[in-house]
C-alpha cells in the first residue's frame, strides 16, 4: 500500500469517528479531494493546501466545464468551508473536542484557478501526520492546564470559556454554535426525570447525549439555563468578555464577539481576539519599536500597549504620517542646530511635549488603555 492510500484510509478512519455538518455534497467532493491529494506524512507540512480547479474537475472526470461552476462560483464554495464544524470524542483524555476544519481560503491572483487553503487547528490534525501526532502527544496533558492563570478568574464557567478559547490563540478567531457553546459550559444538561442522577453524572455523558439524543433514556430531560439570548448575554457572556479583557495576567486580550444568524434566530457565535504581549516574548523589531518610542517620551505600558492594539507597522505609519524629525539638526547656522526636536507636518509647529502628542493626537487608544 502507498503513502497517499495509507493517508486516505487513516483520514477516512478521523472522519468516521468525527461529526461533519453543514457541509454540502460538493464540499464534502472537495474535502474527499483534498485527502486524496495530501501527503498525510509529509515531515514538512505546514497546515496549507494548494487547490487547484482544473485537477479538480479531472479527478472528477468531468470534461465539459459547462457542466459544472465557474472558477469565481467555486471559490465562494470553497470559502464556505470556513463554517463547517464538528465533534468528536477523544476517548484517551475523556473529552469531548468541538473544532472548525479551515480558517482561510485566499485566491491566487496570477492564476483564478488555485486556492490557498489554511486549516485551522484541528483542520491540520485530520490532514497531517505531523499535527495529528503533536495533538496526541499534547492531549496527555490534563485540559485545565492549558492556561495557569485562568485561576485568577470568576466562575467555573468563565475559566471554562477562556480555555475554550486558549485553543485558538494563534488565529485568534474561535466559531461555535450556541448549542454547542452553551453546552461545553454547563448551560445545557440533561437531568433524570425519575431523580437518579448517578447515570449522567459526568461531563462526558452530557455530551454524549447532546450529539446523541435518539439514544438517550425516556426518562432524561433536556435542561437549558438561561435560554433567552439577552438574558445569556447579559448574566454570562458580557461580564465574562469583560473580565477577560481586564485581567492583564491572562494573554488574549481585545476580544469581542460577533452574533451569527439563521433567519432571525441567533445560532452561533464568532469570537475575535488578539494574543496579549507582553515584553519578554517581544520579537527584535518589536523590542526596538518600544525602545524608540521609550526614548521620546512614551511610557513603556503605554508602547506595549500600542504593539498589541496596533502592531510596530500601524505605529511607525502614524509616526511618519504625523511628525518630522528637526531637519536642521546638522545645520551649524540654523538656531536648531543639534536640538532633538519634532515638528507637526500640517502645522509645521515644533512640539514641545512630544508625549504629550503622542497620547493626545497620534495614539488616542492611549486613552483607553
Amino acid at each position: 500500500m502507498t503513502k497517499r492510500a495509507g493517508n486516505y484510509l487513516i483520514q477516512s478512519n478521523y472522519f468516521t469517528k468525527s461529526v461533519l455538518r453543514d457541509a454540502s455534497e460538493m464540499q464534502k467532493e472537495i474535502l474527499y479531494y483534498l485527502q486524496s491529494e495530501i501527503d498525510f506524512h509529509d515531515p514538512n507540512a505546514t497546515g496549507s493546501v494548494v487547490f487547484n480547479f482544473e485537477k479538480f474537475l479531472k479527478y472528477k472526470n468531468i470534461k465539459d466545464k459547462k457542466n459544472t461552476y465557474s472558477p469565481s462560483e467555486f471559490f465562494y464554495i470553497i470559502n464556505g468551508l470556513r463554517n463547517i464544524n464538528g465533534v468528536f470524542y477523544n476517548k484517551p483524555a475523556k473529552k469531548t473536542v468541538f473544532f472548525n476544519l479551515v480558517d482561510s481560503v485566499e485566491i491566487n491572483d496570477e492564476d483564478t484557478n488555485e486556492f490557498t487553503i489554511r486549516f485551522a487547528n484541528f483542520g491540520k490534525v485530520f490532514f497531517f501526520e505531523k499535527f495529528a501526532l503533536e495533538y496526541v502527544e499534547s492531549s496527555k496533558v490534563p485540559y485545565t492546564q492549558i492556561e495557569k492563570n485562568i485561576i485568577d478568574l470568576k466562575g467555573d464557567k468563565r475559566k471554562k470559556f477562556f480555555e475554550l478559547l486558549s485553543q485558538y490563540k494563534e488565529t485568534g478567531v474561535f466559531r461555535v454554535s450556541i448549542e454547542e457553546f452553551k453546552m461545553l459550559l454547563g448551560f445545557i444538561e440533561y437531568t433524570n426525570t425519575n431523580g437518579n442522577q448517578e447515570d449522567i453524572a459526568t461531563k462526558q455523558m452530557q455530551l454524549e447525549l447532546l450529539f446523541n439524543e435518539e439514544t438517550a433514556p425516556i426518562d432524561v430531560e433536556r435542561v437549558e439555563y438561561l435560554k433567552v439570548w439577552s438574558e445569556f448575554k447579559r448574566v454570562f457572556l458580557d461580564p465574562a468578555v469583560e473580565e477577560i479583557n481586564k485581567n492583564s495576567k491572562l494573554d488574549i486580550d481585545n476580544l469581542i464577539y460577533i452574533p451569527k444568524k439563521t433567519g432571525r434566530k441567533i445560532t452561533a457565535i464568532e469570537f475575535r481576539f488578539k494574543k496579549r504581549i507582553r515584553k519578554e516574548s517581544l520579537s527584535e523589531e518589536e523590542i526596538k519599536t518600544m525602545n524608540y518610542f521609550v526614548a521620546y517620551g512614551m511610557s513603556e505600558a503605554q508602547a506595549l500597549f500600542l504593539l498589541q492594539r496596533l502592531g510596530y507597522t500601524e505605529m511607525y505609519r502614524r509616526l511618519n504620517q504625523m511628525i518630522t524629525f528637526n531637519s536642521q539638526y546638522d545645520n551649524k547656522d540654523s538656531p536648531l542646530y543639534r536640538r532633538n526636536v519634532w515638528f507637526e507636518n500640517i502645522s509645521n509647529n515644533e512640539i514641545k511635549n512630544l508625549g504629550g502628542f503622542f497620547y493626545e493626537k497620534m495614539f488616542p487608544e492611549l486613552k483607553n488603555e
